[in-house]
């Protein structure tokens, strides 16, 4: 037998060291034959740590042992390994504070607390008994880990390879030491990485029976794998008797999966899923989902809704992409009663597709796009979009392969650049459109107005510039730009028509910058930029494009004659902030950016000049305090009337800025944070896995919490540290128009994340339109810790409709140890 024949080999090798160990003392020396003492010099392995042993087909298999004492029985044909022994023997690997080695009968005996890990299995107990050749074991009053949880049992045997028999079992995923839930039965069978099976069993929740099944089964299969989920029933005023979730979950090897699901509503219908989401690494990825509700009303009114949702990414390689985000429904009704916020407020839907790919330097773009707005029954299209912009080139390099040219020639300032577009667009205002009607067809109505329009068009935009920096300082600069555009009818209904424009502009600028420095203070420089610029325009009479349609991009100037010369001045602060402690030194690029304008137009005759328009840019960096974070960020656009700006010299209160039209935008967010500490005074006792010694250079060992014991060690209690933040976010909209009042629209967002102890969280958010002085919607969510288990209950209200759920759960087995109850009305 291999194994005996290992085995003496190893007492030998044992003997043998302890001949060369005590040589030196004692002068009779033991020989051994010329085989056995060739064998043990070629094995150059120290005997106490491990031993080579060679098989009959001359391959190796190792056995390690080491032990704070070794004695051995030639009689008896045993060793005894005392004191922090350990044998590895293949893929067993036995731990315990003694072990004995049989080697008659090639098995291994532990006492005390021992360890047994066989593959991927591990456990503990206080005997082991275990057949090194058939690797049969049993375990006395053991405890074993697997992926999710741990079981324990008066004795653990294995029967197969990957088969467990465990009496009087207990299954839980508590690692408490004295768990608050488990699963007691008198059989259980381990099948590792499969399931566990037990008869009968009954559930127990703090020592305490809740209920019992003649038998049950519990997958601890790793990862993804196929089968049934567990369905959740449950109750509800609106709903009635309803159970969620009857599924099958299929895995298809490392790159998909998919759900089929059914819902089913007793006094409402039901509702038939399915989602599918799949990847192939640096290939593609995406998720597919179709769902089918019914909607019973009454008894002899149903409704049926649908929805359709994909999203799609696809990597060609060099650079080249393709994107889908589609998603159609057939009524707003088939989010009616969702949980999302944001799918009960959605108002349209849309769905787009992108290509993109390298084309002579650039990238051509290919793009649809399909928008459904609910509340005005209107659908847009863009079907197909085609774009491709080559960025501004200097012309030297359409004809000069040489590299070697004086780069200051003045023909090096000149430069070229083109632009393609081609669209086909579609607008449809009839509530009732049909698929040719959103394609392709055009429709008036009686009046003979379009409600469903269809136009394509192609354009061609090229451009010739002239740019120089004369004396080092002042730009000047040049351009010609023309477009050319094809459609598919005019106004008049003429097919296929052309037409196109251009214009001429000069320009002459410069940049003065000054610098101030604050020594000492938080904002350690100030540096403002000026740029004043002249601008020159030519434009021909091009009214005669009134006759073509303007859409998507695609469209010719229609203006009348224009030479024209416009004035700005453009101001740029920027910051210089110094280190503090807890920041580094920064730069805040555009602090604030004024910038103003006005044109004069030759064309005009008596009031040649137009409004005089301003823009305003703020943008401070975050402020960080202590304990908050402002945000914020205002912009806006300001338009005079520049024939009606009136003013009193003598009185400089009374100056009068006519002002046409203006608009002023702002979102402000400010945040308060910080971290809360919770000290666990009474930390939960460990079970032995997280406790034991074997596991501190384990890959399963789990690193204990450092607990007080007296209040000198306060200080090196284990901490949680969670965030507590509380955020208001104010956005803040308002315009005037000429001769009309000032509007404006505003809201408020605030949203609150606190955890209170150790085991309580609160989230709070709500969002409240400040025009009309109405709450929106607002949400609460609570959260309880229970070591093992989970409590969430969220409730959410908006306008008329309201929602509750209520949910209970294994934090490890969050899909097969659940409760959940919910209601909602409308």
């Amino acid at each position: 037998m291999p194994a005996m024949r290992e085995f003496v080999i190893l007492f030998l090798i044992i003997l043998m060291s302890f001949r060369l160990a005590f040589s030196s003392e004692n002068e009779d020396v033991v020989s051994f034959p010329s085989e056995i003492d060739s064998l043990i010099n070629n094995s150059q392995i120290d005997s106490l740590v491990s031993d080579t042993l060679l098989t009959e087909t001359m391959e190796y298999d190792s056995l390690f042992y080491s032990a704070d004492s070794i004695f051995y029985s030639l009689e008896k044909e045993k060793i005894d390994l005392i004191g922090n022994a350990s044998i590895k023997y293949q893929s067993s690997d036995i731990k315990a504070d003694t072990i004995t080695i049989n080697i008659a009968r090639d098995q291994a005996f532990t006492k005390g607390n021992s360890y047994l890990k066989d593959g991927d299995q591990t456990a503990l107990g206080n005997e082991i008994y275990y057949d090194l050749e058939s690797q049969w074991g049993m375990i006395e009053n053991g405890a074993s880990k697997f992926d999710k949880g741990y079981y324990y049992g008066e004795e653990i045997r294995k029967i197969d390879t990957k088969t467990f028999d465990v009496d009087k079992g207990i299954f839980t995923t508590c690692d408490a030491l004295h768990p608050h839930f488990y699963i007691r039965t008198n059989k259980l069978r381990l099948y590792q990485n499969d399931k566990i099976v037990g008869k009968p069993i009954i559930f127990y929740v703090n020592h305490f029976p809740v209920f019992a099944f003649p038998f049950g089964t519990f997958t601890v299969k790793r990862g993804r794998h196929t089968g049934i989920l567990v369905p959740s029933p449950g109750y509800n005023k609106t709903y009635g008797k309803h159970i969620e979730n009857i599924a099958f979950y299929y895995a298809y090897k490392d790159y998909a999966d998919a759900i089929f699901s059914f819902d089913y509503f007793e006094k409402t219908g039901w509702e038939l899923t399915f989602f599918t989401q799949y990847l192939k690494r640096y290939l593609y990825d995406g998720d597919f989902t179709v769902k089918l509700h019914k909607r019973t009303s009454s008894p002899e009114v149903s409704t049926y809704d649908w929805l359709m949702k994909a999203q799609h990414h696809h990597d060609f390689g060099n650079r080249t992409t393709f994107d889908a985000n589609l998603e159609f429904v057939s009524s707003k009704q088939i989010w009616e009663g969702s949980s999302n916020i944001d799918e009960r407020l959605s108002e349209w839907i849309k769905s787009s597709l992108a290509y993109k790919k390298p084309f002579l330097g650039n990238f051509l773009y290919m793009n649809a796009s399909y928008k459904d707005d609910f509340l005005d029954e209107t659908k847009d299209l863009t079907l197909p979009k085609i774009s491709y912009s080559l960025p501004s080139k200097p012309i030297y390099e359409l004809f000069l392969k040489d590299e070697n040219f004086d780069e200051d020639a003045w023909w090096t300032d000149f430069s070229y650049s083109y632009n393609f577009k081609a669209a086909h667009i579609g607008d449809i205002n009839d509530p009732n459109a049909g698929f040719k009607d959103v394609i392709y067809k055009v429709k008036k109505d009686s009046s003979g107005s379009y409600i469903n329009q269809h136009n394509a068009g192609v354009k061609h935009s090229g451009g010739l510039r002239y740019s120089h920096k004369l004396k080092g300082w002042l730009d000047v600069s040049q351009s010609v730009s023309a477009n050319e555009a094809w459609f598919d009818r005019d106004k008049n209904e003429k097919k296929l028509v052309r037409g196109f424009d251009y214009s001429t502009n000069s320009g002459i600028g410069f940049s003065l910058y000054g610098l101030r420095k604050f020594p000492g203070f938080y904002v350690s420089a100030v540096r403002h930029i000026l740029s004043p610029k002249i601008g020159f325009t030519y434009k021909p009479d091009f009214t005669e494009n009134e006759r073509f349609y303007n859409f998507g991009g695609i469209g010719l100037s229609s203006s009348s004659k224009q030479r024209k010369v416009s004035f700005s001045l453009n101001n740029t602060w920027q910051l210089k902030l110094i280190k503090t402690e807890s920041l580094k030194e920064r730069k805040i690029n555009d602090f604030f950016k004024f910038n103003s304008g006005i044109s004069y137009d030759f064309e005009n005759e008596g009031k040649g000049f137009g409004n005089i328009s301003h823009s305003i840019y703020f943008n401070p960096d975050n402020l960080d305090l202590k304990y908050a974070e402002l945000s914020f960020r205002p912009y806006g656009t300001i338009s005079q009337e520049t024939y009606g700006l009136r003013f009193k010299v003598w009185d400089y209160k009374s100056w009068d800025f006519a002002v046409s039209n203006w608009t002023f935008n702002t979102t402000t967010k400010l945040t308060f944070s910080g971290d809360a500490n919770y000290i666990d005074y009474f930390p939960e006792p460990e079970n032995r896995f997280i406790s034991s010694q074997f596991f501190q250079d384990d890959s399963l060992a789990v690193e204990e919490e450092q607990t007080a014991t007296t209040l000198e060690e306060l200080e090196q209690l284990s901490i949680d540290k969670k965030n507590w933040s509380i955020s208001f976010t104010n956005t803040f909209k308002t315009t005037k128009a000429l001769y009309k009042n000032k509007d404006f629209t505003s809201s408020l967002r605030t949203n609150l994340s606190l955890k209170l102890t150790k085991n309580w969280s609160l989230a709070y958010d709500n969002y409240i339109d400040i025009k009309k002085k109405e709450m929106i919607s607002h949400n609460i969510t609570i959260t309880r810790e229970l070591h093992c288990w989970k409590i969430v209950f969220k409730y959410t209200k908006q306008t008329d409709y309201w929602n509750y759920s209520f949910q209970l759960f294994n934090i490890k087995l969050p899909q097969d140890l659940k409760f959940r109850t919910s209601d909602h009305k409308k």
